[in-house]
């Protein structure tokens, strides 16, 4: 009958890779990922067999860590999306909860006389059932936490290291007698602590996860309400702004009439200076189709004019992106704050501009901040960042916008040169 011990420790062996798999995120293409997984997990597999078979089953249990374990940890790290706690987290979890179902369906198999059917079909079952719950209730979930969370992890690796060497320690390998009663209570309280503790550390995650939305949220909302007393404020001075051009308008075309009939054409051209001048402080209400784009725009152009920047705006892009508003909102706030902050510091005597350029081009959201800046600014040696001219507890702005273009597969391209100061990127659009 130890043929069907060898099939079911065939079918653990395969099921330690399809765990891990379930919960992983790859930085190559799936294919890639499963082709890899399947030649290092195979060839594991063989090697381990012919362990079992040249020393015996039970050498498997003492032996797993450093013919299994340590193998399959590199070789998945190398394909891992995340080389840090969440990887050996999660590489904890599967391996304990693998070797958790076979320390049990061991037992079963014990009190059922040791003929390894209840062994063989127990495992048949168990890990199956388990894979479907994983995937059933727990990889969104999970994708959703290594996705957004990235502190806190190596705590966790930490304990679920922990509970990976109690219970290879603590476990009873198939063919060895049972220990006595209290060595059996030990086991049997290892063997409830551990989903227990996985349990409330993945609640933990979750209620971390949860609680850093909420205040994402919170502030998406905060950020919104300023935008729309913004717009508002803006609104109502440029209705004021153009009731009192139409007012004005009728006396001023009888005055250029007048100036026109007497032949003064110097002072004629001097008015019309005046009223262009006096047309283009006018701010407009629509910049942008988008309502958060044009909110931004629409408090940068006040912003500009009260500070004597002139601000150029090319904007051509529609009223829906497939973006979240915290993101747009984000990446352009930072680039136009950062660009207008930098013109405002030149002497009133010299130019002081701002460019600021978004369309889409493809699959492409391109955004690109052009500003004259008093001299080009100088990177930080250890970070490659360009400082802030504010000091100590400023200069996120790039950092943020660094961020947003790498979670968008991109890169932010930043120049200075010759007084002028340059910051882009195109954000790859999600489906």
């Amino acid at each position: 009958m130890t043929i069907l011990r060898d099939i079911s420790f065939l079918w653990s062996m395969f099921h330690i890779i399809a765990f891990l798999l379930l919960l992983f995120e790859a930085r190559f293409s799936w294919s890639v990922t499963l082709a890899a997984g399947l030649v290092g997990g195979g060839t594991l597999l063989v090697i381990n067999v012919l362990i079992m078979f040249w020393q015996g089953a039970g050498i498997i249990m003492r032996s797993a860590f450093f013919t299994c374990t340590i193998p399959t940890l590199l070789l998945f790290f190398l394909l891992s999306k995340y080389r840090d706690g969440r990887f050996f987290f999660l590489f904890c979890l599967s391996d304990t909860l693998c070797f958790w179902i076979l320390q049990i369906t061991n037992f079963l198999d014990r009190m059922a006389g040791d003929t390894y059917v209840v062994l063989l079909i127990s495992r048949l079952i168990a890990f199956p059932a388990v894979e479907f719950l994983f995937w059933r209730y727990l990889r969104q979930p999970y994708l959703q936490l290594q996705r957004k969370l990235t502190k806190g992890w190596w705590l966790f690796a930490a304990i679920g290291a922990t509970y990976y060497l109690l219970i290879m320690f603590t476990s009873v390998p198939v063919g060895k007698p049972m220990p006595d009663a209290e060595g059996l209570a030990r086991i049997i309280l290892v063997l409830i602590l551990m989903p227990l503790t996985y349990l409330t550390v993945l609640r933990s995650l979750w209620r971390q996860m949860t609680e850093a939305q909420a205040q994402t949220e919170l502030e998406l909302v905060e950020t919104r309400s300023r935008l729309a007393w913004e717009n508002l404020r803006i609104l109502q001075e440029s209705s004021a702004a153009l009731a009192q051009a139409r007012h004005d308008i009728l006396g001023n075309l009888g005055i250029l009439q007048a100036l026109g009939q007497r032949g003064d054409y110097k002072k004629l051209d001097e008015y019309l200076a005046r009223l262009t001048q006096q047309t283009r402080e006018i701010v407009p209400l629509k910049i942008a189709n988008h309502p958060i784009v044009n909110a931004i725009l629409s408090q940068g152009a006040g912003r500009a004019k009260e500070a004597g920047i002139r601000l150029g705006l090319h904007i051509n892009i529609p009223d829906v992106l497939p973006f979240p508003d915290e993101d747009i909102a984000a990446f352009l706030m930072n680039l136009l704050d950062n660009a207008l902050d930098a013109a405002s510091l030149i002497p009133l005597e010299q130019p002081r501009w701002v460019e600021i350029t978004m369309h889409v081009r493809g699959k492409y959201l391109f955004m690109e901040g052009l500003n004259a800046c008093v001299s080009t600014p100088k990177p930080d040696k250890d970070s490659g960042r360009f400082l802030s001219h504010k000091g100590a507890g400023h200069g996120y702005g790039l950092k943020i916008m660094e961020g947003i273009a790498h979670r968008y597969q991109s890169e932010l391209q930043i120049e200075a040169q010759d007084g002028v100061f340059v910051a882009r990127t195109a954000l790859l659009m999600p489906k």
